[in-house]
């Protein structure tokens, strides 16, 4: 049986009524959507922002995650201070904030015993599937005597280290670049696939299977098709729509044998085939949008074919349903040099890939140009999410501006890009017209690299932590109020396992909405990208003017389905769905 509970709506209220339906116009986008809270939020305590007597070699606390560490329904922040310091001698230390609820934060790093853990980045499941969130902490770089570790959530966001959990890898030389928790296997047990080598390694990839008691049995001969490489984002979804999840893996480095991206495909037992080439994910024929002059971007790579065009640089990686039909489509963002040696020049950059469906037997084509998407050398991690509750998925984009002094336009800069989608499938570039500033920087936000996306005053619209990355003296992480979502109508799904026949956390679950004519669909995971983005794992649907009489159908991890209609659920509010 599923038991269906109402637990918050748009005012916080309890009253389980479904709520009237008024029609309310569109508001488009403009100066006042995001209001900058960082100081007022109390997020950057704690952050290093002053110039410190002696230098920092590298100041970078900008990989984050928004997750519920204390079951209070809020998600709490995490974030990593002073990476990658710890190969100079000063060792990691971690952000933690818990949330009230409202908007604001208060420090929890210390009590949490998170504050000094040893790691590099984190991913948070439920792996002893007991209700909390527990904590994977993963070694990034080489260093003496240490290795990844597992730590055990007391249900109050106290972590405690679980000795001998079978993840920790080899000791001194750990050099995890991102993590995926999913039930691969279908046992209602988390596992973890672990991306290896980031940037700087050639390493091969490994998947634990989880034991439902917070230990883990090696598995990685399960993945076949794994090579060493620098795997640098990670994601889990289920592409091909057969109900169980595979991982997408975006490599890094065009100069290691064309840095071809992996997707590994499940079996539904948990055994993988890399299909990466056969689906069109491990590199693409063109290059190089840029060089216009010379037809890269739209052209072939001459005498390459597939698993042997140039692939690309990537690093943030999403799969989400972007155009509305159902299957799930993938953004991979990618720094691209254009121009300098061959390899550069045929580069894949920052990529839509557009799921052909069933009909196209799964396979992607990319329509990045073809939807009006700018490019920009310096992509780092990408993002999808309905900022502004109007039913279409747009795309988010953090930057570095490392390379930015070769143009003259500013969406080739390093601006922070937010990309709104249109009616009809072309996307309209925001850049820095809709309140994204950081007041220490100027008109606008530079220099970013994680960020992640959460509705942390419970307002029904997704609000925006960033992590800022440090340009020189010290520069604390941003978080940005949205104040346009919340006008138009919404719906927000909450699903829970029962730890039996689904995994608590029900990471791949998916959520599909039907209005009309239009279809959103909505799938939960654990994460997304390069060093791990955590967005909430609450499920968010804007109706904007697509009106209010919805059907809502769960498919849950193990093939069963739920249907709700809008007179079970409502508008404008959170309600939790728990299969029991």
């Amino acid at each position: 049986m599923k038991r269906l509970s109402i637990v918050f709506l748009a005012c916080c209220s309890s009253d389980p009524a479904p709520l009237e339906c008024e029609p309310r116009p569109l508001e488009a986008p403009g100066p006042t959507t995001f209001a900058d809270i960082s100081a007022a939020s109390g997020i950057q305590a704690g952050n290093f922002v002053p110039t410190p007597a002696t230098p920092i070699p590298i100041n970078d606390h900008s990989r984050l995650a928004f997750i519920d560490l204390d079951g209070d329904g809020c998600d709490d922040i995490v974030a990593h201070d002073l990476f990658p310091n710890a190969d100079a001698g000063i060792p990691y230390t971690h952000l933690v904030y818990k949330s009230h609820c409202d908007g604001t934060f208060s420090d929890f790093g210390v009590e949490s015993g998170l504050r000094d853990v040893q790691a590099g980045l984190f991913a948070f499941g439920d792996v002893d599937n007991d209700g909390d969130q527990d904590c994977y902490a993963a070694l990034d770089i080489p260093l003496p005597g240490l290795g990844s570790s597992m730590w055990l959530n007391d249900g109050a966001g106290h972590f405690t280290r679980k000795d001998g959990a079978g993840i920790e890898g080899p000791v001194g030389n750990t050099v995890v670049g991102n993590a995926v928790f999913a039930d691969f296997d279908g046992d209602a047990k988390l596992d973890l696939f672990v991306g290896t080598g980031q940037t700087s390694y050639l390493s091969m990839d490994a998947l634990f299977l989880g034991n439902g008691d917070g230990t883990f049995r090696p598995a990685s001969e399960r993945l076949g098709g794994n090579t060493r490489s620098p795997s640098n984002g990670s994601v889990a979804c289920d592409y091909d729509d057969d109900g169980d999840l595979d991982i997408f893996v975006a490599v890094y480095g065009v100069s290691n044998d064309g840095a071809q991206n992996i997707l590994f495909q499940n079996d539904g037992a948990g055994t993988f085939t890399n299909v990466a080439m056969a689906t069109g994910f491990a590199s693409l024929p063109t290059g190089n949008y840029w060089i216009s002059s010379t037809g890269h971007g739209m052209a072939p790579e001459p005498g390459a074919m597939p698993g042997k065009y140039v692939g690309s640089n990537a690093f943030g990686l999403t799969c989400d349903d972007l155009d509305n039909d159902g299957d799930l489509d993938v953004v991979v963002s990618a720094i691209s040099h254009p121009g300098g040696d061959y390899s550069r020049t045929w580069s894949d950059p920052t990529v839509l890939l557009v799921n052909s469906g069933a009909a196209g037997g799964y396979t992607f084509t990319n329509e990045w140009l073809a939807r009006g998407l700018p490019y920009n050398e310096g992509d780092v991690d990408a993002a999808t999410i309905d900022f502004d509750n109007d039913g279409l998925l747009d795309i988010s984009l953090s930057r570095t501006d490392k390379y930015e002094t070769g143009y003259t336009t500013d969406l080739q800069k390093g601006w922070f890009g937010l990309m709104h989608q249109l009616p009809g499938g072309m996307f309209e570039p925001l850049d820095r017209s809709v309140g994204l500033t950081d007041e220490d920087a100027g008109p606008g936000m530079k220099g970013a690299q994680n960020h992640a996306w959460s509705d942390i005053d419970l307002d029904g619209d997704l609000d925006l932590l960033v992590g800022a990355r440090d340009q020189g003296g010290g520069r604390a992480n941003l978080l940005f109020r949205n104040d346009l979502g919340s006008k138009h109508h919404w719906i927000a799904v909450r699903l829970t396992g029962d730890g039996t026949a689904i995994n608590r956390d029900a990471i791949g679950a998916r959520a599909t909405l039907t209005i009309g004519d239009t279809t959103l669909t909505r799938e939960l995971r654990s994460s997304r990208g390069t060093y791990n983005s955590m967005d909430t794992r609450t499920l968010y649907f804007g109706l904007g003017e697509l009106g209010c009489d919805y059907k809502l159908s769960i498919r849950w991890p193990d093939g069963t389905t739920q249907d709700f209609a809008a007179t079970d659920l409502g508008i404008d509010r959170i309600v939790t769905i728990d299969y029991e």
